[in-house]
């Protein structure tokens, strides 16, 4: 569980840098608000491992996630790869 806090602050983190907040996507294709909406990072709405292979490709960082995501579900992490290179948004799988 510990490990998955540590993947989701990596994703919000990797979410705030600049390569990724000039595109413009709204945190709400990502992550569920709080019932307040006052944060809008409360809750993964997508895969964690799938959103975190994404995230790398864009943002040329090594995945942590490719392996294990590959091993889950074979071919998906190069498909996300790809799909970040061509800048195209792939339909994650919900959390």
């Amino acid at each position: 569980m510990a490990q998955d806090k540590t993947l989701e602050q990596r994703l919000h983190e990797w979410y705030k840098r600049p390569e990724i907040v000039r595109i413009g996507w709204a945190p709400r294709l990502f992550w569920r608000a709080d019932k307040d909406g006052t944060d809008p990072f409360e809750t993964l709405r997508v895969d964690a491992q799938e959103l975190e292979v994404f995230f790398a490709a864009l943002l040329n960082e090594p995945s942590t996630e490719a392996t294990t995501l590959d091993q889950r579900n074979p071919g998906r992490a190069a498909f996300l790869t790809a799909n970040a290179r061509r800048h195209e948004l792939p339909l994650f799988t919900p959390r």
